[in-house]
Order: structure tokens, then C-alpha cells, then sequence
């Protein structure tokens, strides 16, 4: 019980005793000592002061256990605020590890050009080391040979790997280091032991 509600506990259970004594004297004052006034009036007064107190009692524990849930909730509402919050500091630092996707060498006329490698740039912008274990790239484009993972990206650092693909249309503005658009790519990376996917372009997702 707390220390307000104890005190005023005591201050209330002084004023029924205060108030059952004043009405007893009177009692007996009115209908003199005799000894059946005398029990009759005792057992009244025992009577009524038990229930009052009784009543308190249930009154005092309904403001403790409203005052405890009050506590609760907002103990909850602050676990809840910080669990976002973390969320929310993992999603940033996730979003400062990306892919870059450019043209890189091609052949043929500019009606039928064709690209055959690409340049990929791993940005980790974090103070962690990350390592993409999966890349991916969207059809049909398609690496003639698999690329080497996982690829590990020391902290705020760059990464450039220059993986061959099948021939595929392109246009030529996209090639020599030029910005990728007909075709995107997406990887798989770990930061800080949790998984993230994240699609050229795209805000990061949690693996599942």
C-alpha cells in the first residue's frame, strides 16, 4: 500500500473511531448505563465500525490497483517507444548499405547494342562491416559467371566488381559507367547479424 493511502487510511479509520465513540457516549447518555444499552450498544458500534473499515479497505485497494495499472501501462508504452525507436535506428543504418548498378562494356550498332559486363558499386556507409551474401539481377539479364559471394564490405567503404553477363539489348547511353535503367539488381546483406534485401532504387526490407 502506498505511503499517501496508508495515511490517509489511518487519518479516516481515527475519524470513525471518533465519531463511534461520540455516538456511544451519547447512546449511553441518553439511555443511561443500563447493561443490556451497554452490549446492545457495543455490539452496534463494533458492527458499524467493521463495516466501514471494511469499505475503506475495498476503496483503498480499487486506488491501488487503478494506480498499478497506470503504472503498467505506461511502462508498456515505453518499452514500446523504445523497441520502435531501435526498429527505427536499424532500418536507418540498414539503409546506408546499397547497390549501384552501371553499364559497363557492350558491342554492336547503336540500333542493336548489346552490353556484356556491368559494373556493380557496393556502398556501405556504416561504421560495421557488412556482407552481401546474394546478388541478383533481373531478367533477362544474367551473370555468364556466378558472382564470387559473399562479398565484404569493410565500414564506410566502396566495392566495385565488374561481373561478365550474357549478352543482352541495351541502350547505348547506359553503357561506359553510365547509370543502369533498362535492368536492376538486388542483394542480400547481413549487418550487425540481422538480413536485409534491397532492390537498386528501393528502401532496404527485412529478410525473412
Amino acid at each position: 500500500m502506498k505511503r499517501s493511502s496508508w495515511n490517509l487510511l489511518v487519518h479516516v479509520m481515527w475519524l470513525i473511531a471518533g465519531l463511534v465513540l461520540g455516538a456511544t457516549a451519547a447512546l449511553l447518555w441518553v439511555k443511561e448505563l443500563h447493561p443490556d444499552w451497554v452490549q446492545a450498544t457495543g455490539t452496534w458500534v463494533g458492527g458499524v465500525a467493521t463495516v466501514l473499515t471494511l469499505l475503506w479497505a475495498v476503496r483503498v485497494f480499487r486506488t491501488d490497483q487503478a494506480h498499478r495499472e497506470i503504472e503498467r501501462q505506461r511502462r508498456h508504452e515505453e518499452s514500446l517507444k523504445s523497441a520502435q525507436e531501435l526498429e527505427r535506428q536499424k532500418i536507418d543504418e540498414a539503409s546506408r548499405v546499397w547497390i549501384e548498378a552501371r553499364g559497363g562494356a557492350g558491342h554492336g550498332t547503336r540500333e542493336n547494342m548489346k552490353m556484356t559486363s556491368l559494373n556493380l558499386y557496393f556502398h556501405n556507409t556504416t561504421d560495421r562491416a557488412v556482407s552481401v551474401e546474394v546478388v541478383e539481377f533481373d531478367e533477362p539479364l544474367q551473370s555468364s559467371a556466378r558472382v564470387k559471394t559473399p562479398v565484404h564490405l569493410p565500414p564506410n567503404d566502396t566495392v566495385r566488381l565488374r561481373p561478365k553477363v550474357t549478352a543482352v539489348p541495351i541502350l547505348q547511353e547506359e553503357l561506359s559507367d553510365k547509370p543502369l535503367k533498362s535492368y536492376s539488381a538486388r542483394i542480400i546483406y547481413t549487418i550487425d547479424g540481422e538480413k536485409w534485401v534491397r532492390k537498386v532504387g528501393e528502401e532496404p526490407q527485412r529478410c525473412e
